[in-house]
């Protein structure tokens, strides 16, 4: 049956925009991706193989949900009840070792600027952290920020918040993100201009016996 010549016009028309959302995603930065749950890696070997080669290479962007707060919990505070639990440290530092294991020499580290996330940061490494507020304040600009503070070939980890995980998540068309575990991680592929997977996630209990 031949095609009606309003639909064969309207085809037409359509044809330009549909070759040109693909560069439009790529010029912005956020192709689509798998809009499932990012994968659990305990366990699965393959994926922790391209964990550690895409690691060595520099192209992860990792997000840490801070360790156990104090002011939900009956557990005792590490410091002040804003921050993290005395177990959380623990976790945490333990957590920290998983990563020295990876490598840090080409790893960037940032906290976000509430106590919670900062004391998670230290009690991972060591150290101070550079503390940046949009990894509190987040909503909708997570993706963005976090591509923004990407330095080629160099792991970017940032300790975060639940909601700043969900929201990068969202970002990604992932449609009903998980609430992420405490001191749990998230790996992100990324090249620093664009996010092009979600590799998967790692409970702290759960990494890869060192």
């Amino acid at each position: 049956m031949p095609i009606p010549q309003s639909l064969s016009s309207m085809s037409r028309r359509l044809l330009p925009l549909v070759a040109i959302l693909p560069l439009i995603g790529l010029l912005s930065g956020f192709l689509p991706l798998d809009s499932s749950r990012p994968e659990n890696l305990q366990g699965n070997t393959a994926l922790q193989q391209q964990l550690r080669e895409h690691w060595q290479q520099g192209d992860l962007i990792v997000l840490v949900r801070h360790a156990e707060r104090c002011d939900r919990s009956s557990s005792p505070c590490l410091a002040s009840a804003e921050g993290i639990t005395v177990r959380g440290s623990r976790s945490a530092h333990e957590l920290g070792q998983g990563f020295a294991a990876l490598g840090l020499g080409n790893a960037d580290v940032l906290s976000s600027d509430q106590l919670r996330a900062a004391q998670t940061a230290e009690s991972m490494f060591d150290q101070t952290p550079v503390e940046q507020p949009w990894l509190y304040d987040c909503q909708g600009a997570m993706l963005q920020k976090a591509l923004e503070h990407k330095v080629a070939h160099r792991n970017l980890i940032l300790v975060t918040h639940s909601e700043c995980i969900e929201d990068l998540e969202h970002s990604v068309s992932v449609t009903d993100p998980a609430t992420p575990d405490y001191a749990s991680s998230l790996f992100v592929l990324s090249d620093g201009r664009t996010a092009t997977q979600l590799l998967g996630y790692l409970d702290a209990d759960r990494w890869p016996t060192r």
